[in-house]
């Protein structure tokens, strides 16, 4: 017999656990293997279809909560001003511009569960980039 009768399995809590934080740790190397593939390609994507057209994607990258962000300078100061001017449930909708179509490729890189975000930048007189607004894209 293995176990008395009033004996416990202690290393069952223990086994599981260890299992259960191998699966854990496994499943997080996908998404980051999956977060550096979808810079890779929005990297690419953005050369040749720049968000909205005329706006310059600065950064690709992904951050310290494994989410894809995407830096993008509206250099127009017009469309900067205006972007400033609405509410932020339309600055939404406007940072969603510079998001890829919803049948792009970079959808079937990220799992269900990754994010892409959008941070619209303006430049200052200075000649640096500060954050305006930023919102995640919809698939």
């Amino acid at each position: 017999m293995l176990f008395k009768k009033n004996d416990k399995p202690r290393f069952l809590v223990p086994v599981c656990l260890v299992l259960a934080m191998t699966l854990l740790l496994g499943a997080c190397g996908e998404d980051e293997k999956q977060a550096a593939a979808a810079v890779q390609w929005l990297s690419a994507y953005t050369k040749d279809y720049p968000p909205n057209k005329e706006w310059i994607a600065t950064n690709i990258a992904v951050d310290d909560n494994g989410r894809v962000v995407m830096d993008v300078v509206v250099p127009d100061q017009g469309q900067v001003d205006l972007i400033k001017s609405r509410t932020r449930v339309e600055q939404f909708h406007i940072v969603r511009m510079a998001c890829p179509p919803k049948e792009a490729e970079v959808w079937t890189i990220l799992s269900a569960s990754q994010e892409l975000w959008i941070n619209l930048l303006e430049k200052t007189p200075g000649g640096l980039f500060k954050p305006m607004t930023g919102a995640v894209c919809l698939r």
